[in-house]
């Protein structure tokens, strides 16, 4: 048995011999420490689990404990208030956990090579166990066995009371489980759960250690709910014949369409192999040949299943401190470590490479192209004065400044309220709103690029014409003089969309590779260079010769609903639907686990940024493309009044609008003084006091301390291990 301990900042423990605080002096302590002890101002209190100098080093050790030993709860609990983030470090415990970790049952094997996953493999069990993410405690490791047995009894010091503890099993090949070490599985609880002073004895389903994911709180409240085992969604334990294709970018279609009807998340691992040796298999084919033989029916055991094992543990919570005290902690919000997403192998390269790239060009698609862009392009046409009516009353609305400032205020909101209006309709808002960088690529793109009049921006509308098209460019120059013949006179075309694309295919300046894009079905595509999806049907009109756009008429399912249209599927015209980018499929042995880990990290903050962001940014857009129509007329009505008070008040100096626009005003300084308030003061000691009390009131409130009857990973003592059984498919 072996106590390590990690070089991260851990909480800090009690170590004492009843109920009361006691003071325990340190051999480290300084002069002026000791006379401060002495005096009553400094009250210090060792950890039951310290931190160990890895050199043994007897001097560095006393520093180290010098820096992680705690000032007294009791003495200084209001910090739990008024500096609740130092407090969760610098205090000593008010409760400790005593955990016994008795024994473990049906492990799921490490498997680790092609050797042991032909022989199998006996895990050689031991138990980390960590106190919010920080490990703490290490048991001894029991060899080449899947139901190891450790008495083992530890005390655990907890300072927050919404603090997690989670035991984790993993499977050691070294002689001090520092090194060459993977884990089996994990199960994890929260303190706020159990009761203080009863005794929790039972099993604990672990968790496999592919759902080490997110933040210790979701991982705890989504294992509370539904145990893993009930959840009977296997994924594959291995890669599918479709992701093995390396030149097809269609599997990966289908994988995705599999994957969308599954409930389960996709780098989530709830089932697994049990891997047996050699001769436990042959004996097992020997065994079931006899009782054929002899006419005995006897159930094989089951291989898949459905978690990482049990866990035995007996626990008890005791507080430290008295229990008004302990209401203090409460108020402390623990610290935790997000863990990237795990990726499985099977999945790697092409899929959650695909997956990225695609995540990628959404965030492009719907932030820079749809936002960023349109606002530029709304400027250029302010500008450009391609519209008189919305350039003529802002040039009045800035010229009026001359005469009297409520002139200004009256004009600006009018021409606010009148943008808001035009943006109602299509045959403006597109107008208003689109360049080469963001204009469709179709018919209608074509229209509203010719009507800009602007040389620069068809150069840019034939450049992602060609992009998305897989062509290259081999003269920018060429490009530019051939974009500024496409539109005649007043933002006339003579071409089509069609026409234009079947031009570009033979001009010298452009190669397009033979096939570049070739549909077919299951193909990855986008729809007028947006919507992702995938074809599921194409059909071909006979009647119609070859070349002509609109004789293949093509069937995508699509991967997200959009908040414009909410099908999932539509049909268009193959001019309009071009082959997205594809990640080639590259064997999982020639990627080294640099990459791998790279592209885990970068697709977890890619689906991170587009789940955080992209709802917002949809938001927005369906507000000024009037999907909020309540909203859009309550502001109306706002700028309307603003507009008239100001009119209003410019012809009669006496007249009532003066009062209004007084009161607007307040009102509206008043909201922007509260918000430089909060960002001024938002963290100041006072709002961490009200923080803290709310936090403690909602906590009194609503406490329950229900634990084991509200885990649903919990069994009794004699309750035996089952493997539920792999649901039939429908």
């Amino acid at each position: 048995m072996g106590c390590s301990s990690s070089k991260e900042p851990g909480v800090r423990g009690i170590q004492m011999e009843n109920a009361n605080t006691t003071v325990q002096k340190d051999s480290s302590e300084t002069p002026e420490t000791a006379r401060l002890i002495e005096e009553g101002q400094v009250q210090l209190v060792k950890s039951s689990q310290p931190l160990l100098a890895t050199s043994g080093n007897k001097e560095t050790q006393k520093i180290i404990d010098r820096l992680t030993a705690g000032e007294d709860f009791e003495t200084h609990k209001w910090r739990c208030f008024f500096n609740p983030d130092m407090a969760y470090y610098s205090l000593s415990p008010f409760a400790r956990l005593t955990v016994e970790m008795v024994e473990a049952r049906n492990l799921i094997p490490s498997v680790t090579s092609s050797f042991e996953s032909y022989l199998g493999d006996e895990p050689d069990g031991f138990v980390k166990v960590y106190v919010d993410d920080c490990f703490k405690y290490s048991t001894s490791c029991i060899n080449n066995d899947r139901n190891p047995q450790w008495n083992d009894t530890q005390v655990f010091d907890i300072v927050a009371d919404k603090s997690i503890v989670r035991l984790h099993v993993y499977d050691s090949d070294s002689h001090d489980n520092s090194t060459l070490i993977d884990p089996i599985g994990f199960v994890e609880f929260c303190i706020a759960d159990i009761p203080f002073d009863q005794v929790i004895d039972g099993w604990l389903e672990l968790r496999f250690p592919g759902n080490l994911q997110g933040i210790n709180t979701d991982r705890y409240a989504e294992h509370m709910a539904q145990r893993e085992e009930e959840m009977q969604t296997p994924m594959p334990t291995k890669p599918s014949i479709e992701q093995d294709d390396s030149n097809n970018p269609a599997p990966k279609a289908k994988s995705k369409k599999k994957e969308a009807a599954d409930p389960a998340d996709a780098y989530k691992v709830e089932a697994a192999k049990i891997k047996t040796s050699f001769t436990n298999r042959m004996f097992k084919r020997i065994r079931a040949g006899s009782n054929k033989m002899m006419g005995r029916v006897e159930e094989p055991p089951p291989d898949t299943q459905f978690n990482a094992g049990e866990i035995h543990v007996r626990m008890k919570l005791e507080r430290c401190v008295s229990e008004n005290t302990a209401l203090f902690a409460k108020a402390l919000v623990p610290s935790c470590m997000t863990f990237a997403t795990f990726i499985q192998e099977e999945f790697l390269p092409k899929l959650d490479v695909q997956e990225l790239l695609d995540d990628a060009l959404d965030l492009k698609i719907e932030i820079v192209d749809e936002m960023f862009f349109a606002v530029a392009a709304f400027f250029s046409y302010v500008l450009a004065w391609r519209s008189i009516m919305v350039s003529g009353l802002l040039f009045i609305c800035v010229m009026s400044g001359a005469k009297s400032s409520m002139l200004v205020y009256g004009f600006w909101h009018l021409w606010l309220a009148l943008v808001l209006v035009l943006l109602k309709f299509d045959s403006w808002r597109l107008p208003m709103t689109t360049n080469g960088y963001n204009a469709p690529l179709n018919q209608e793109g074509l229209q509203l690029i010719a009507q800009c009049r602007d040389v620069n921006e068809m150069y840019y509308y034939l450049i992602r014409m060609v992009q998305s098209r897989m062509g290259v460019i081999n003269s920018m120059q060429e490009l530019v003089h051939f974009a500024g013949t496409i539109v005649q006179g007043d933002g006339e075309l003579t071409v089509t969309f069609d026409q234009l694309m079947k031009a570009l295919r033979d001009l010298w300046f452009l190669d397009f590779a033979s096939g570049s894009n070739h549909l077919e079905v299951d193909t990855l595509v986008r729809v007028h260079d947006r919507r992702r999806g995938t074809v599921t049907k194409i059909h071909v009109d006979k009647t119609k010769p070859e070349g002509n756009p609109h004789r293949q008429k093509i069937e995508v399912d699509f991967d997200e609903k959009d908040f414009q249209d909410p099908s999932m599927k539509g049909t268009f015209d193959a001019w309009d639907v071009s082959v997205r980018p594809s990640v080639p499929s590259i064997p999982r042995f020639l990627v080294p686990k640099t990459i791998l880990s790279l592209v885990s990290t970068l697709q977890f903050e890619a689906d991170a940024a587009k789940k955080a962001i992209l709802p917002y940014a949809e938001g927005l857009r369906a507000f000024f493309r009037w999907k909020k129509p309540k909203w859009m007329a309550l502001v109306l009505l706002v700028l309307l009044f603003r507009a008239y008070i100001s009119f209003e008040g410019f012809l009669d100096e006496h007249s009532w609008c003066h009062i209004a626009i007084r009161v607007m005003t307040i009102l509206r300084n008043v909201l922007l003084g509260v918000l430089v308030l909060f960002v001024l003061f938002g963290q100041a000691k006072i709002w961490k006091v009200g923080r803290g009390l709310i936090l403690l009131a909602v906590s009194k409130t609503c406490e329950s301390r229900q634990a084991p009857d509200c885990w649903k990973f919990y069994k009794p003592p004699n309750v035996p291990y089952r493997v539920t059984e792999k649901p039939k498919a429908e």
